[in-house]
């Protein structure tokens, strides 16, 4: 059975303390490289005048919406790097931490991202586990 080590903290390898723009896009892209997201995608995002916080965009032709979604609180979003990926299921992999965020932009295609939505849901669970798992306290 393979083990995760998770280096974190500042002295992590390519460690970066500057602010990122996370977008969490409804697709997979088959590339492990640099692109020029603030070029060629964020100036091109736009915000709806009719709702609240709703974005517009388009990649590759097809229309985007999405929102901010803020990390619960007490919670941060951590970016790992993994530099040499192994060529079996069962070695060990190593990822190092690269920088933090505490919200990312959530897209989806042509539609407004809602509660429905499985990251949204997803988040939501934090406050619910945390709920479920609180000791009882007696009164």
């Amino acid at each position: 059975m393979a083990t995760i080590h998770i280096q974190s903290g500042k002295n992590s390898v390519n460690y970066q303390t500057k602010s990122v723009k996370i977008q969490s896009m409804p697709c997979k892209i088959h590339a492990d490289c640099d692109a020029k997201v603030s070029q060629y995608f964020n100036t091109y995002v736009k915000g709806k005048k009719d709702t609240d916080g709703v974005l517009t965009a388009s990649f590759r032709g097809y229309p985007l919406e999405g929102k901010e979604i803020q990390v619960p609180k007490g919670y941060k979003g951590v970016i790992l790097h993994e530099s040499v990926r192994p060529d079996n299921d069962t070695d060990d992999r190593k990822f190092y931490c690269v920088n933090t965020f505490d919200s990312f932009t959530y897209w989806n295609w042509n539609k407004t991202p809602t509660g429905n939505d499985k990251m949204i849901k997803a988040l939501d669970w934090i406050d619910i586990a945390e709920a479920l798992h609180a000791p009882i306290e007696e009164e």
